[in-house]
């Protein structure tokens, strides 16, 4: 049976994760033992057609940094595009790379997996969100949903709270490339958040 995830795909680094046996979110390390991956792609001059995403990549900014793609999130949604050895990549194609490289670690941990959910941030325009599910189905993935990063955060704080305190909450994303802040009311013995405003 395959798997679910839930994926941050970050502007500097990305992480996937999924509920494990005890029902909690855990984060699945990568092929190379690590809880994040480096939101960057590498296009080796020495290995035309190759693109390496990940650590390798993040090394490559000093040897090659004309063939090295980072912060593609910033553009998501917008019809600017990125070449290399003359040919144009959309930031969505970027992003469905950085995807790949997640889903294939996770699931040589968890096994198939071909559903997802992607938290984006709460500012994102129509445009940038509609481009993030298409990387994801790029990837390979049906998108089950899109959710704002603090309002996962909420959910995640809603769920694991031991603290029966009801009310305001604000919750704040200080991310590599975006910052978002939004209001949000839980209910802890409910289980439910509502958000205010982003």
């Amino acid at each position: 049976m395959s798997k679910i995830v839930g994926i941050d795909l970050g502007t500097t680094f990305s992480a996937i994760s999924y509920l494990n046996s005890a029902g909690k979110p855990e984060i699945i390390p990568n092929s190379e033992g690590e809880r994040v991956t480096p939101s960057i792609a590498w296009f080796p001059k020495d290995q035309k057609g190759k693109i390496i995403v990940g650590k390798e990549a993040e090394k490559a900014l000093v040897r090659e940094p004309e063939r090295v793609i980072s912060g593609v999130k910033r553009i998501m949604g917008t019809d600017e595009k990125i070449t290399v050895d003359n040919r144009n990549y959309s930031p969505q194609q970027i992003s469905s790379l950085i995807i790949k490289k997640l889903v294939n670690d996770a699931s040589q941990k968890i096994g198939k997996i071909d559903q997802a959910v992607i938290t984006i941030p709460a500012h994102f325009s129509e445009e940038a969100r509609k481009a993030t599910i298409k990387a994801g189905e790029e990837a390979g993935l049906k998108i089950e949903h899109i959710i704002n990063e603090p309002s996962a955060a909420a959910l995640f704080y809603t769920n694991e709270s031991e603290n029966n305190d009801d009310g305001l909450i604000l919750v704040y994303d200080l991310g590599g490339g975006t910052f978002d802040v939004t209001i949000v009311d839980v209910k802890i013995s409910k289980k439910k958040v509502d958000v205010k405003t982003s």
